[in-house]
């Protein structure tokens, strides 16, 4: 189980239409009423598909994403088509954050890895809010924070650990941010990410698999053994899930005091 993030059961776009407003993401649900009053009529409720890209690396950020579920992957593309994955994102933040302090344009691609769904707003008053709000430019620089602590460690882990150890840190990192035990991605689409062939991702996989570690199928891999997942990680995880604890508010299910006739829309 996550350490954080309490376990989500269900359809995610599903869960989104019976939730709050707010649904389950930790920054919407951190804030003060006065802020989520002025941001609550400009969040548009959306499904994200997977493979759906939605910022290009040096085009603008034209709108901003808080998910409630599923996960997004900052990725750096390179001249020759390559890609590897520099961050993820899921309810605990928001993709596009950095166009409030005047990042207009997106440094990385932001692709939607596993399917969910999330609140949408048009940057221009996500900006309007940042700049006239200390309390949300507040949360939203903590989580920028994250994004960029996350660029450096897998710099370093990409250089220094296994693939084995590498694959064991995104499958803990991936199930905290979804909270299920399933993560249905294909060997492809993790070579991509991990920036190694396919071959790798399959003589890794296996191995984690004999160890008993993970169930592989064909498109979904099953997380069994979280503890044994843990000791092979490699320690990139562990520095990114303290660095996330304590910059990222709690989850927290709002009063019906807090929460605007809207909620329920």
């Amino acid at each position: 189980m996550p350490w954080s993030l309490p376990h989500r059961r269900g359809n995610a776009a599903a869960d989104v239409a019976t939730s709050t407003a707010l649904g389950e993401n930790c920054l919407l649900t951190a804030l003060r009423a006065d802020d989520l009053a002025r941001l609550q009529p400009n969040l548009a409720r959306v499904s994200l598909r997977q493979g759906e890209v939605i910022h290009r690396a040096g085009e603008p950020i034209e709108q901003v994403y808080f998910l409630v579920s599923g996960m997004v992957s900052i990725v750096a593309i390179m001249r020759t088509g390559e890609a590897i994955e520099t961050a993820i994102i899921g309810r605990e933040g928001v993709v596009g954050g950095a166009v409030g302090s005047n990042g207009a344009r997106s440094a990385g691609q932001a692709v939607v890895q596993i399917a969910g769904a999330g609140w949408r707003i048009q940057s221009a008053k996500f900006s309007e809010l940042y700049r006239a709000s200390d309390p949300f430019r507040t949360l939203v620089n903590n989580f920028q924070g994250v994004v960029l602590l996350q660029a450096q460690q897998s710099a370093a882990c990409h250089a220094l650990h296994s693939v084995e150890a590498r694959l064991c840190r995104w499958l803990l990192q991936s199930q905290d941010i979804t909270a299920s035990d399933i993560i249905p991605l294909t060997q492809e689409f993790l070579s991509h990410m991990l920036g190694v062939r396919r071959t790798s991702v399959s003589l890794s996989a296996h191995a984690l698999q004999k160890a008993g570690l993970i169930r592989y199928s064909r498109g979904e891999i099953k997380i069994v053994n979280r503890a044994g997942l843990m000791e092979t990680a490699c320690e990139c995880y562990e520095v990114v899930r303290e660095y996330i604890d304590q910059a990222v508010p709690p989850l927290r299910r709002r009063t019906k005091a807090e929460s605007s006739p809207d909620d329920a829309v």
